[in-house]
């Protein structure tokens, strides 16, 4: 009885509608700025550990082993307390445990908030107010903006639409279908832990090396997903061909190959390069160029990266449904 409750919570194509209402309202809403937020708290718990491991001297094979126990217990403590949450309202009623879905699948979506966020850089580049779009992109961008031109301004929000779409909508929209919230929560936990203590140099590089891995290995098929939907989004422009064949050609010349998969999809579908050197703490970090660029870039590249990330968000979220009501047999 135990593992066939836990069957049913660890699955979404039975709850197929309650996850697209969800993202539905990620869709009308945004995200709240919540000090709760789950993905917050796993942050705050994810520093709060760190400090606590840093009070003693650790060897480098140390810090991995450390590094390794402290993810999988945090991505591990993720999915059991959203799978004791799920497993206790479906005790109490269907009612409550669609709600609880609902309510999971939203904190874990960020649809609007992607969009939200790039705008924020647009407006600014429009009225040629640089200093102030630098400073929007710096709460989304994970590299270092004080130096950046207009035309790397443009260049840096597009490669983070592009890899938001995929770690942000598409990634946890894949692993809510197939598992439902506690699954989701799991890539969150994942994806949250990587972005905390996940570089590869610096003070990170031996406590977050498994982070760093467990991400890649999480997005392996979300991010090949991304790339395809990106490319279907711009056969709605006649770019198919252009998409997909700079993600075949340039996508895995990325340091991060998931991350140059939906970047270089992205680069062919808007007719942009992107690529080129990156600074991260002060360090330069030299990327290679992933498509060509057909016009100089514009601040309505952005604009333009959105609508395909958008499209391609649709794509991906009407065949999981779909797939989701073939294999079950139903919507509710």
């Amino acid at each position: 009885m135990g593992w066939t409750h836990l069957l049913s919570i660890w699955t979404g194509i039975n709850v197929a509608a309650w996850i697209l209402l969800a993202a539905v309202i990620d869709l009308l809403t945004g995200d709240l700025l919540w000090y709760y937020h789950p993905v917050r708290l796993i942050g705050r718990f994810a520093m709060l550990l760190e400090n606590v491991i840093r009070r003693r001297q650790w060897g480098r094979l140390g810090l991995r082993v450390i590094g390794t126990i402290m993810t999988l217990f945090i991505v591990g403590l993720a999915v059991a307390l959203v799978s004791a949450l799920l497993w206790v309202a479906q005790d109490l009623s269907v009612w409550v445990f669609w709600f609880m879905v609902v309510l999971w699948t939203y904190w874990g979506l960020a649809i609007r908030g992607l969009t939200d966020a790039a705008l924020l850089v647009y407006r600014p580049l429009v009225t040629r107010h640089s200093d102030e779009a630098r400073q929007w992109l710096q709460y989304i961008a994970s590299r270092d903006t004080a130096g950046l031109s207009r035309d790397d301004i443009i260049r840096a929000t597009i490669e983070t639409i592009a890899g938001h779409t995929c770690d942000a909508v598409i990634g946890p929209l894949f692993y809510t279908f197939i598992g439902g919230p506690a699954w989701l929560w799991a890539y969150k936990a994942i994806n949250t832990v990587d972005s905390m203590i996940g570089q590869h140099s610096g003070r990170f590089e031996d406590l977050g090396w498994f982070a760093a891995h467990l991400d890649r290995w999480a997005n392996w098929i979300p991010a090949r997903l991304s790339g395809l939907a990106i490319s279907v989004a711009a056969s709605m422009e006649g770019r198919f061909r252009q998409a997909y064949g700079t993600m075949r050609s340039d996508g895995r010349r990325h340091p991060t190959p998931n991350t140059g998969i939906s970047e270089a999809a992205m680069a062919g579908a808007i007719g942009i390069s992107l690529g080129g050197p990156n600074v991260y703490d002060r360090i330069v970090a030299l990327r290679p160029t992933l498509g060509v660029s057909e016009r100089p870039p514009h601040p309505t590249a952005i604009i333009h990266a959105i609508a395909v990330s958008w499209r391609a968000i649709l794509v991906t979220t009407i065949t999981f449904a779909a797939v989701a009501v073939m294999v079950s047999g139903r919507w509710l």
